[in-house]
């Protein structure tokens, strides 16, 4: 940017020297700042329990509808679990909830979603006496909450889901553990 600036002084210094008014136009571009996504649908996170999986398993997409719920940590969690059993305390103060997090209904209004048929996400399941994340398809998932046993599940789908959402796609999926 300096140099730019000193090149137009010298081309200027330069013309009025010869007597002769010259006007030169310098284009400077400089990196802008990264774009940012604006607020709005776009890879939004919703948990909660799947209801149901339907469509054809060999079509391009399904239907998913989940069951939301809120996933609460911390003095969220600490103050919500307070607020339902009728005890006040200072939010900051309220005692801690049990395993450290809270799972409560979003309402009893059931959310629709597209499931692309090339979707894939993570279920738990045993290896040994390890519990591990398994890579699934939408079609396994589908499967798994008809009732297939294969894989085998750690513990049931009823433990929640993380949905990965882009607008109305599901974009991929993962099953939460419950302690």
């Amino acid at each position: 940017m300096r140099v730019a600036i000193a090149l137009v002084a010298v081309l200027v210094l330069a013309g009025c020297a010869s007597g002769r008014t010259t006007v030169s136009t310098v284009t400077v571009t400089t990196p802008g700042s990264p774009k940012v996504a604006a607020p709005g649908p776009q890879n939004t996170g919703y948990f909660g329990q799947i209801v149901s999986v339907t469509g054809a398993p060999d079509s391009s997409r399904l239907l998913l509808v989940l069951r939301p719920q809120f996933y609460l940590v911390g003095v969220t969690a600490n103050t919500a679990l307070a607020a339902q059993q009728g005890n006040h305390c200072a939010p900051l103060s309220c005692p801690g909830v049990e395993d450290d997090r809270l799972v409560v209904s979003a309402g009893s209004q059931q959310l629709t979603f597209v499931l692309p048929a090339k979707t894939k996400g993570t279920v738990l399941t045993l290896s040994g006496s390890k519990t591990q994340t398994t890579t699934v398809s939408a079609a396994q998932l589908a499967a798994l909450v008809a009732g297939a046993k294969t894989p085998k599940l750690v513990e049931p789908l009823s433990s929640g889901v993380w949905l990965a959402v882009d607008t109305d796609r599901i974009t991929s999926f993962a099953q939460q553990f419950e302690p």
